[in-house]
């Protein structure tokens, strides 16, 4: 074993390995682009998401009295914050420079998550607008599990192994049917089904509330980042820079970088701003008094003032919704 000044010698090495590494990635990055710090929102925004999350469920049913629907905003705001802190750890300076066999293409393999994100953020905002939506969130998910045991059935009846599993399954879905009072005729019933967000846009009234707000908040990214998940060609065309660097001449690549630095700031900054959407959605609809979260909120935004994008997202909406005066140099 290591003695304690070896172990402290070591990690003060590492860490200036550390800080050179990022120094001279610095240094080598064209010195007009604005370099932009996310410390004053980046771990703020997961701060005050837990504490939000942890507010709507423990004091959100004597607001909104459905207890399926707060117990899945919960859930929704739990696993959004999971996603924001997955890239926010992939894209750290701790990460990039500290890790051994990180890569720069993880940036871009990240990229579906922040639709993630903006399903999260819309599936939460519709049942908040309509609560009785509620009753459909759950029967399409119930829907889906019992079409995977149905397909699975007739492959695995015979084969005793499967038996456990099948048995397992079963029970959850009757469990959760009888928990929620459906009937396999309300499984059954299309008109149950929770639409994807494209689908919900394209539904009448086209120009209900919070259609617009979503079409308005999602849209264009959605687009962008749906075509990242399905692997189409113009995402590949769009990020073939950063996946496939060995193939850029070495001339190239210093442009490359300071791409790549572009690329990582606009995307991290639009995930860090559908978040903080989602979180001051939630805070406008229950009010919470504790935790100071509309302060906090507001102490977020203004910390993002600099990233463009989210500065529009503010200014169309967001600097209206917090109970938390603007700061009057603003």
């Amino acid at each position: 074993m290591l003695s304690p000044d070896k172990q402290e010698f070591i990690d003060r090495r590492m860490k200036e390995r550390q800080e050179n590494l990022k120094q001279k990635h610095w240094d080598a990055l064209d010195p007009t682009v604005p370099k932009i710090d996310a410390v004053p929102f980046s771990q703020p925004i997961s701060d005050v998401a837990e504490a939000l999350t942890n507010l709507v469920e423990r004091e959100g049913v004597s607001k909104l009295p459905v207890p399926t629907v707060i117990e899945d905003i919960g859930m929704i705001l739990r696993q959004v914050t999971a996603t924001y802190n997955a890239i926010r750890w992939v894209n750290a300076d701790d990460t990039r420079y500290g890790l051994i066999g990180y890569r720069g293409s993880y940036t871009v393999v990240t990229l579906p998550l922040v639709r993630t994100i903006i399903d999260g953020l819309y599936n939460a905002t519709a049942l908040l607008d309509d609560p009785s939506r509620g009753r459909n969130y759950r029967i399409s998910g119930i829907y889906r599990m019992r079409r995977a045991l149905q397909l699975d059935q007739p492959k695995y009846a015979n084969n005793p192994d499967w038996q456990p599993d099948l048995d397992r399954r079963r029970s959850i879905i009757s469990r959760l049917m009888q928990m929620n009072s459906f009937t396999e005729a309300d499984l059954d019933d299309r008109s149950n089904k929770w639409p994807l967000l494209s689908q919900y846009l394209k539904q009448e009234p086209r120009d209900s509330p919070h259609r617009m707000l979503m079409r308005q908040l999602t849209e264009l990214f959605w687009e962008e980042y749906s075509a990242v998940s399905h692997v189409s060609f113009d995402a590949l065309l769009a990020h073939c820079g950063f996946l496939a660097k060995d193939r850029v001449p070495h001339e190239m690549r210093k442009t490359m970088d300071n791409a790549a630095m572009r690329h990582l700031t606009m995307h991290y900054a639009r995930a860090a701003g559908l978040v903080a959407c989602l979180l001051t959605e939630v805070q406008h609809y229950f009010k919470f008094d504790g935790h100071n979260i509309d302060k906090r909120l507001r102490d977020v935004w203004m910390a993002m003032q600099q990233l463009y994008e989210v500065r529009e997202l503010y200014a169309f909406r967001y600097n209206g919704l917090l109970r938390e005066p603007e700061p009057a140099h603003i």
